[in-house]
């Protein structure tokens, strides 16, 4: 329990530190809306500053609900931020070159977002015909690779797999000369069944051969750092595509960010036509 509670402790106060809220005798008062449920030295917080704190609790901690207790915590923890803030060391902080830069660069990165969002972002929309036909034309991001269900015999030397072999090709059955001869245990009790193959995902020179048999084919010697293969496909599974239906919301994102960048170079390019731009390359 102990750790329990050390844990959620922890999470409210990564929490506080993580967001920013305004400078707020303690008085504290959970309610509702905008009204005031804490005052810290004659600053008062009021609950709105505590609902992002209760969202992002919620996040971190997966719950639905927020307790009482959670709020409370939340709160006292704001209030110790704040009574930080207030003091004298930290008010000259605030008048610092490094913090003043900081500021500067946040505040610049907050003016770019709003500017790019309300001369871009805001004008752009994908039409269902523009996702249906990007989704046509690139059928392969949507797809499952081609699978094959397939059995092998493995030998440890080329003389043992040779002489398999010509048992094969005379029309022994691949199942029993697998139970007989594989060393891939226990495989070798199901048949020398290797299970689902997805192409892609397997060695190099097995994937060279059980991609070009047929169902109920089987290879020539193949050989890997595992030993000599004898290789049946025992069932092709074609590439399977997603359908439209579910991959559109997708679909319309990509197109989406692709329009954005084109229009923000378009922007930028105006921008940089009018105006005087001096580059010194040999101090860079």
């Amino acid at each position: 329990m102990q750790m329990r509670n050390a844990i959620k402790v922890g999470v409210i106060i990564l929490i506080l530190f993580a967001q920013v809220s305004l400078p707020g005798t303690i008085f504290i008062s959970l309610a509702s809306e905008d009204e005031v449920v804490a005052v810290v030295n004659g600053a008062p917080i009021h609950h709105v500053q505590l609902e992002p704190l209760i969202a992002e609790y919620k996040k971190q901690s997966k719950k639905t609900q927020v307790s009482a207790e959670d709020k409370i915590q939340l709160l006292k923890n704001l209030i110790r931020r704040n009574l930080i803030l207030q003091q004298d060391f930290t008010q000259n902080l605030r008048k610092s070159k490094d913090i003043s830069n900081r500021v500067k660069e946040y505040e610049d990165k907050l003016v770019l977002e709003a500017y790019i969002k309300q001369h871009v972002v805001d004008f752009l929309t994908v039409s269902e015909e523009e996702a249906k036909q990007y989704y046509l034309k690139n059928l392969h991001q949507f797809a499952s690779p081609p699978k094959v269900k397939a059995s092998h015999i493995l030998l440890r030397t080329e003389t043992d797999a040779k002489q398999v072999l010509e048992k094969l090709q005379a029309g022994a059955s691949f199942t029993e000369l697998a139970k007989q001869y594989s060393i891939d245990l226990p495989m070798a009790f199901e048949g020398g069944s290797m299970g689902t193959i997805t192409k892609g995902r397997t060695l190099p020179q097995l994937e060279e051969t059980l991609f070009v048999l047929n169902e109920g084919e089987f290879s020539g010697i193949v050989k890997t750092q595992f030993g000599w293969h004898i290789l049946r496909v025992d069932e092709k599974i074609p590439a399977q595509y997603i359908p439209y239906e579910e991959v559109r919301d997708r679909i319309k994102v990509i197109l989406k960010r692709e329009k954005e960048a084109r229009a923000y170079d378009a922007m930028t390019q105006e921008l940089e036509k009018e105006a005087t731009i001096t580059i010194y390359e040999n101090r860079l």
